[in-house]
Parts: C-alpha cells; sequence; structure tokens
C-alpha cells in the first residue's frame, strides 16, 4: 500500500507517467517478490486510481503492469531445477539481472512511443467498467484499517536480509527463503492459519509436477527422443545463432497456448541436447528459452499472471493486437541481446 501510494503521488494524474512508474515498480518487485502476488497488489491500485481519476482508464494501464512483473517469472525454479540436474550449473540471484532489465526498459520505452497510444485505438472507444475485486484487495491502497508502521519496518528488515544473503550467497536460494518466512512467523507478521490460507498451492503442486516429469522424460528416453525430432527438423543447420533463435522461438509459440513451465519442460531438454552437440553454452540456452516462455503474453492463456488482467475486461484478441509489435522486439532482444551477457558458444 506505501509502495502504491508513493507511485500515485508521483504520477501526478498523468497516465503516460503512471503508465512507466507503475511498470518500472512491478517489474523491479517481480525481481523479489512472485509475480502472482505484485500483480495481485496493484490490481486494486489501479482499480483505486481510475476510480478516482478521469483521465486514467483500466485498460491501459493493467495489461502493461502484468507484462512488467513477467521479468521476475516463477518458471525460473523449472529452468534452474533442469540447468543443474542436466549439466551441473545454476543460476544465481542475479544472473537474470542484466539481460532482464534491459529488456524491462526496453519494453517501457516501447510503450511510450508506441504501446500506449496502440492500445487506445484497440479498446479506446469502449466503455470503462469496474474490476471486481475482493473487498479486502479495495481496501489496501485507501488505507482503510490499521496499518501497524512496526510490522511494516520488520517486514522491510527482513526483506533487506533476504537480498543481502541471496547475494552473497552465503545460504543457497532455498534457506534463505525458508529462513525469511520463517522469521515472519517468529516475529508476528504473519501466521500459519494465514499463510495457509493465502497461499498458492496449484503453483507449488504445479511446479513439483513439472520437476518429477522432467526427470521421467529423462529417465525414460523421451527427451532424447524429442532431440532427435528437433535434430532432423532443423537438418543441415549449423549456425549456432540460427539454431538458438529457433529453439526461443518455438517457446516463445508454445508458451502462448499453454503454461510457460510445460514450455520450458518440452523444449529446455531439447536445448540441451542440441547444445552439448554443437557446443553451445548451456546457460546461454537456459536463459534464452526461460525469457522466451516468461515473456510469452500475446493470449491470456499464456500464463496466469496475464489471465488475471482479464479483469479489466479485455478481449482475447486484445492481447495479440497489443503484444504482437512487442513479443517481436522481445524475441530479438532474447536473440542478440542475451549472448552479449552470456557467450553463446
Amino acid at each position: 500500500a506505501l509502495i502504491g501510494r508513493q507511485v500515485i503521488r508521483l504520477s501526478r494524474d498523468n497516465e503516460r507517467l503512471f503508465l512507466f512508474i507503475s511498470g518500472l515498480t512491478a517489474g523491479c518487485l517481480s525481481m523479489f517478490l512472485a509475480n502472482t502476488a505484485t500483480i495481485a497488489a496493484f490490481l486494486p491500485i489501479v482499480e483505486s486510481v481510475c476510480s478516482n481519476s478521469s483521465n486514467m482508464k483500466r485498460k491501459n494501464l493493467t495489461m502493461n503492469i502484468a507484462i512488467c512483473a513477467l521479468i521476475g517469472c516463477t518458471p525460473q525454479l523449472t529452468a534452474n531445477a533442469l540447468l543443474e540436474q542436466t549439466t551441473g550449473l545454476h543460476m544465481s540471484m542475479f544472473t537474470m539481472f542484466g539481460p532482464g532489465f534491459c529488456m524491462l526498459l526496453l519494453y517501457l520505452a516501447g510503450t511510450q512511443l508506441f504501446g500506449y497510444n496502440l492500445g487506445k485505438k484497440i479498446w479506446g472507444d469502449r466503455p470503462e467498467e469496474a474490476m471486481e475485486l475482493e473487498n479486502t484487495n479495495r481496501k489496501i491502497i485507501s488505507g482503510d484499517g490499521n496499518t501497524d508502521h512496526k510490522k511494516i519496518t520488520i517486514m522491510f528488515v527482513i526483506l533487506g536480509l533476504m537480498i543481502l544473503f541471496y547475494v552473497t550467497e552465503w545460504l543457497s536460494t532455498a534457506m534463505t527463503a525458508m529462513c525469511a518466512a520463517m522469521l515472519c512467523i517468529l516475529t508476528g507478521c504473519t501466521n500459519t492459519k494465514s499463510i495457509r490460507k493465502n497461499m498458492d498451492w496449484d503453483t507449488i503442486l504445479f511446479l513439483a509436477f513439472c520437476l518429477g516429469l522432467a526427470d521421467a522424460l529423462n529417465t525414460g528416453g523421451s527427451g532424447k527422443i524429442l532431440a532427435d525430432v528437433a535434430s532432423s527438423f532443423l537438418g543441415s543447420c549449423t549456425s549456432p545463432m540460427i539454431v538458438y533463435g529457433i529453439l526461443c522461438f518455438l517457446t516463445l509459440i508454445l508458451s502462448n497456448f499453454i503454461t510457460n513451465s510445460t514450455a520450458i519442460l518440452i523444449v529446455l531438454p531439447i536445448g540441451f541436447s542440441i547444445g552439448t552437440a554443437m557446443g553451445l553454452n548451456p546457460m546461454t540456452v537456459c536463459l534464452g528459452i526461460y525469457f522466451a516462455a516468461s515473456l510469452a503474453c500475446s493470449t491470456p492463456l499464456a500464463a496466469a499472471q496475464i489471465s488475471m488482467t482479464l479483469v479489466a475486461g479485455y478481449k482475447f484478441s486484445d492481447y495479440l493486437k497489443y503484444t504482437l509489435p512487442h513479443a517481436l522486439i522481445q524475441f530479438l532482444c532474447i536473440w542478440f541481446l542475451i549472448p552479449l551477457f552470456f557467450p553463446l558458444v
């Protein structure tokens, strides 16, 4: 709520400025927090702003904030687990920061240059409708209820310590997150009853099943069969950049119709198999496929985070019309930008 009110204050009732500040804030928060939680926190902020300002429109803001929050997408856990199982390598806390932050800034720039006007052309003539949000969410930005400043201070301290341990790698990522969660309970910032009620158990179970399926594919030899099919499709192509681009493009297409974790699960083992034969850097292949899967947003089927924006009243075709230019730019970034940070060969 505090962050939301600061975003509103800084935007000064300017829709374009709010779009930039809220998108940058959502993108940065999603680097450390679950992006579903980030979007869920911003939805009542958007609703409150649009309800109290004639200059702000829900459709002009909601989709953009959700796309910005995709930078820190949870399927990185699936990609990192496959990377460790297959190659022994692993992504550290800030492995994705360089290319990810560059793509976030590029998306925000594209939104200001052409995306904002494109969106207004697509849905600008439609009547505004209030988003159906829970009453508890509506209170977040309005400041209703009691604010416990002591708990807020403790939470920021815990967050700072968690980021410090992530950066220094004194403990593993999983252990750091577990310790931070335990501190939240021990200091009274939350309780086990609230955690059980608000935990996204569907996401946790889905990620667990994805990793189990990955083991099954590799153990049963299905991964090798898929890799052989992909290799025969590529034919005699020996250019590392073209092979890398095809893998990323395939992932981007698949992720718009199946969940991004599943797309990673299908394409990444193939990428590792082909990459090993061609001498490609597995980290580059992993990051390319991960970003291609996580940034897919041309249909509301691409990710749960994108489907959450349907409350703003978008049509199915709106996603494709609006995101197609952005998707092309993001694909080119994945193709050419990531190898600048991590050599392809």
